[in-house]
C-alpha cells in the first residue's frame, strides 16, 4: 500500500510538472549575423490549438515588444474544422502591424481529408485578414537595400512539395534565400546552391523527453531524427536548418524538459 501511494504521488507530480511546462514558452535568440541591422524574423510553429496551453497574450506581448521584420509559421494549427476560426482569432492576435508568412503542415491538410476544394477555401480565409499563404511558391521581400527570398514548400509527408515551382518565382539578385516548410526531411530535396536557410517544426522538440531519444525513435521516422538531428540549429547538405519546437502539443497538453518555444532569428 505504501509503494501504492508513493508512487501515485510521483504521478501526480508529475503530470502536474509536465501540465505546468507545457504553458510556459521559452524565448530562444539564434543569431545568423553579428551585423548591426539584421533581418529580424519570429518563427512559430506547431501551434495545435486542441492542445495549446501557452497564453496567447503573452505570445502576442513578445511580439509587440521585439518589433519584428515578418512573422513565420511553419505549419501544423488545426485538427479540426470547427478551430478554422479559432486559429483565425490567433493570427490576428499576434500579427497586429505585422506581415504574416506561413505554411501548413500535415495536421492541417488532414483536417479537410486531404480535400482540395476545403483547403484552398482555407487558405482563402487566412488570406483574407492580410496573411500570406505559401504554398509552394516564394516572395521577394526587402530590408533596406537588401533583398530576401521567402519560399514556402508544402508537407513532404504528403507529397505535396514541388521544389522546382516554389524556387521559380524567386528574384534572382536577392542577398539571402530562406525557405519555409513543415517537415525538416524536406531540407534532402533541396538544392543546395538555391536555399540559405530553413526554418521547419514537426518535431515539438521531443515534447516528452525519454533516455537515449526514444521518444524520437517510438514517435518518429524521419531521417534527420536517425541521424540525432531533432532541434535547434544545424547544417544538412551545406543547408542551415532550424528546427522550431513549437508552441503546442499533440496527444495530451503535456510537456517534458522540451519546452515550447519562441524563435527570434537574425538573418544578414
Amino acid at each position: 500500500m505504501y509503494f501504492f501511494f508513493v508512487s501515485l504521488i510521483i504521478c501526480v507530480a508529475a503530470l502536474t510538472y509536465m501540465r505546468y511546462e507545457a504553458g510556459r514558452f521559452k524565448v530562444n535568440r539564434i543569431y545568423f549575423t553579428n551585423a548591426s541591422n539584421p533581418l529580424k524574423v519570429i518563427h512559430l510553429s506547431d501551434i495545435h490549438l486542441k492542445y495549446l496551453c501557452v497564453d496567447v497574450d503573452k505570445v502576442a506581448s513578445v511580439i509587440i515588444k521585439e518589433k519584428p521584420d515578418f512573422i513565420i509559421l511553419t505549419g501544423d494549427y488545426i485538427n479540426h474544422p470547427h478551430q478554422i476560426n479559432i486559429f483565425l482569432s490567433f493570427l490576428k492576435e499576434i500579427k497586429g502591424n505585422h506581415r504574416v508568412f506561413l505554411c501548413f503542415g500535415n495536421h492541417d491538410y488532414g483536417t479537410f481529408s486531404y480535400n482540395e476544394s476545403k483547403i484552398m477555401d482555407f487558405t482563402r480565409k487566412i488570406e483574407s485578414i492580410g496573411v500570406t499563404v505559401l504554398h509552394n511558391k516564394s516572395v521577394c521581400l526587402q530590408k533596406d537595400s537588401r533583398k530576401y527570398n521567402l519560399i514556402g514548400i508544402e508537407d513532404l509527408r504528403l507529397r505535396r512539395y514541388n521544389v522546382e515551382k516554389a524556387l521559380s518565382s524567386c528574384c534572382e539578385d536577392a542577398k539571402v534565400n530562406i525557405a519555409i516548410s513543415h517537415n525538416p526531411d524536406i531540407v534532402f530535396k533541396l538544392p543546395k546552391d538555391k536555399v540559405d536557410y530553413l526554418l521547419c517544426g514537426h518535431f515539438h522538440g521531443g515534447q516528452i523527453w525519454m533516455p537515449f531519444g526514444m521518444e524520437f525513435k517510438l514517435m518518429r521516422r524521419e531521417r534527420l531524427c536517425k541521424m540525432g538531428i531533432v532541434k535547434g540549429v544545424n547544417k544538412v547538405n551545406d543547408i542551415t536548418l532550424y528546427i522550431n519546437s513549437g508552441l503546442g502539443n499533440v496527444l495530451f497538453p503535456l510537456r517534458f524538459l522540451s519546452p515550447p518555444e519562441i524563435a527570434i532569428i537574425y538573418f544578414p
